[in-house]
């Protein structure tokens, strides 16, 4: 069957969704416990989950989405006045497309993110993404994939340690490479919530990229985990919204033993997995509980 077949996540139906004008019968909208709100797109099947978070004076986007549909009314309209700055988890298209109507972006700078502000991203750079099938229900009303770019946009610099005041509320930013160099999180240690990007989230973990190395990935989990040891939710960026802490623990002992089960020759019997080619590479996926990693094949 088709991704474009199929029926929307049951996972949804666990969150308070929110009515909202602003929707263009694109995203949808649930509140979560902790004044924050996340941004969905399930009708694409990258099914990416942006955060808008509330302070006191300010709203912080936390990556701008796809870029299919307008984001930033039904981000004015959640943000109820207060004025909102975006901040990129990294500079994958699916989380930079709307980057151009909140300039400047707070974004982890290296080559990639910075050549990805500079051009932007043309329609025949983003693949199969722009495919119908990619999409549950067609193409959103007015989307023209034969059109469609993601403009330039311009950024301010973040790095580790930073903390970013919303008024009664601060964020504190963690640099954590492995699924992209330019990775980050966001803390919210009043909270206890840690927005993960796509460094983790339940489903498969991305650790075949050009710049990825899965040691690195691995002490990047245990970083954050260090660096936020009070959190008790992870919130996000793709698939089911929440998860437990804990999660990053076991992320980081499974990345730990395929680097070991790999030099050993045995990991492919080991624990459950597959092999497959995308994009021209030799993948493959080793499965846990609840996600998955992804690495080039041997």
């Amino acid at each position: 069957m088709k991704w474009s077949e199929s029926s929307p996540r049951a996972y949804y139906k666990n969150y308070e969704r929110v009515d909202v004008k602003n929707d263009q019968g694109w995203f949808e909208v649930y509140e979560l416990p902790g004044e924050v709100f996340a941004i969905c797109e399930p009708r694409h099947f990258q099914e990416v989950n942006s955060y808008l978070i509330l302070g006191r004076e300010k709203a912080l986007l936390f990556d701008t989405g796809l870029g299919f549909c307008n984001i930033k009314p039904l981000v004015e309209e959640l943000a109820g006045g207060r004025s909102v700055a975006a901040v990129n988890s990294h500079c994958h298209a699916d989380h930079i497309g709307n980057n151009w109507r909140f300039e400047p972006v707070l974004a982890f700078s290296t080559e990639a993110s910075r050549q990805a502000a500079r051009c932007g991203r043309r329609g025949e750079q983003l693949g199969d993404q722009l495919k119908e099938e990619a999409f549950r229900g067609g193409y959103p009303e007015g989307f023209l994939p034969e059109e469609f770019q993601i403009p330039p946009y311009r950024t301010e610099e973040t790095v580790e340690g930073d903390r970013i005041d919303l008024g009664g509320r601060t964020l504190q930013v963690i640099h954590t490479p492995g699924h992209s160099e330019d990775s980050i999180m966001l803390y919210d240690g009043a909270h206890r919530i840690l927005f993960t990007g796509d460094t983790f989230y339940l489903a498969a973990l991305y650790a075949h990229f050009d710049e990825a190395d899965l040691p690195r990935y691995r002490r990047s989990l245990l970083h954050a985990r260090e660096a936020a040891p009070e959190a008790e939710r992870l919130y996000c960026s793709h698939n089911e919204l929440s998860a437990g802490v804990e999660k990053l623990t076991e992320a980081a002992g499974a990345m730990e033993w395929i680097t070991s089960a790999e030099s050993e020759s045995g990991a492919e019997t080991e624990v459950p997995s597959r092999v497959f080619t995308e994009g021209g590479k030799r993948l493959i996926e080793y499965f846990f509980d609840g996600f998955s990693v992804v690495r080039q094949a041997r």
